[in-house]
């Protein structure tokens, strides 16, 4: 019998009975598409290097709080970084601005060739123009070509030097999404939340990815560059409720091992 899980919307209601398979599933979301048509799939080949193992090293390492070898904690944390960029919903958000960003440079393209310009300077600033705007059309249509290298490039050297805690429990109580790499910092005050940009430098940060229901990794400081091995801490039931609540946060869609929107996912408004 295949297993499933169920999905919900953060925002509550009834929950949908999936099978694993069929989750966050969409074609060519890393295709690099060239000129003549062909698919380029370096991303892809490339993504599954970094996840190969992964299962493994949950059931071998994780799951009996084993020791990861340096080899596979790295892999472990080049995954981490890999998700955090890799989503549809970061995609969507970095494709909305470079799109804003192609109207605007196409429009003042346009106007600079109304205003009737001396040819000279318009033939020579519309070459330099015609790069950029060839690179934002190519960033709209394959963005992870361009999101996933500068995500792994940021977030990557910062990560390796990190702590790595993995939080586990007895039950399953763990929840994922589709957006599983989430950024907080409890020590920002919740009236500056959103108004607040959070970095890997800020010492509070805190980097938090499930790896099953009874198991999630949280990055977090202090920094240092020799590599440190993982440590292992039993969570309670309140700490993984406030975990999940992270995870629900930024989600599109909630994944859970049971059935039932549990309303402690949600991040409330303050009581008056």
């Amino acid at each position: 019998m295949q297993p499933y899980v169920w999905t919900f919307n953060p925002a509550g209601g009834l929950g949908r009975k999936r099978a694993p398979s069929n989750l966050f599933i969409e074609t060519d979301i890393y295709t690099i598409w060239m000129p003549d048509g062909s698919r380029d799939l370096r991303l892809e080949h490339g993504l599954s290097k970094v996840e190969k193992g992964l299962k493994s090293l949950v059931i071998d390492y994780v799951a009996q709080r084993r020791q990861l070898p340096q080899a596979q904690q790295e892999n472990l944390i080049a995954f981490i970084a890999a998700m955090h960029g890799r989503t549809p919903q970061a995609r969507e958000i970095q494709r909305a601005l470079w799109k804003n960003t192609l109207d605007l440079d196409e429009q003042q393209a346009h106007d600079l060739v109304s205003d009737g310009k001396r040819a000279d300077h318009v033939s020579s600033l519309s070459s330099v123009s015609r790069a950029a705007l060839d690179i934002l059309r190519r960033a709209i249509d394959s963005p992870m070509q361009f999101l996933l290298p500068g995500a792994m490039e940021d977030g990557l050297p910062i990560l390796s030097q990190m702590t790595m805690t993995i939080m586990c429990t007895d039950e399953p109580m763990f929840i994922t999404s589709d957006s599983p790499v989430t950024w907080f910092d409890p020590t920002v005050p919740r009236d500056k939340f959103l108004t607040h940009k959070s970095s890997l430098s800020d010492e509070g940060i805190e980097v938090v990815m499930p790896l099953s229901p009874q198991h999630l990794v949280l990055m977090h400081h202090p920094v240092t560059p020799n590599f440190k091995p993982a440590t292992y801490i039993s969570a309670s039931l309140d700490t993984a409720i406030a975990l999940n609540r992270r995870t629900a946060l930024n989600a599109d869609t909630i994944v859970s091992w049971r059935d039932g929107f549990d309303q402690r996912w949600r991040i409330l408004p303050r009581e008056p």
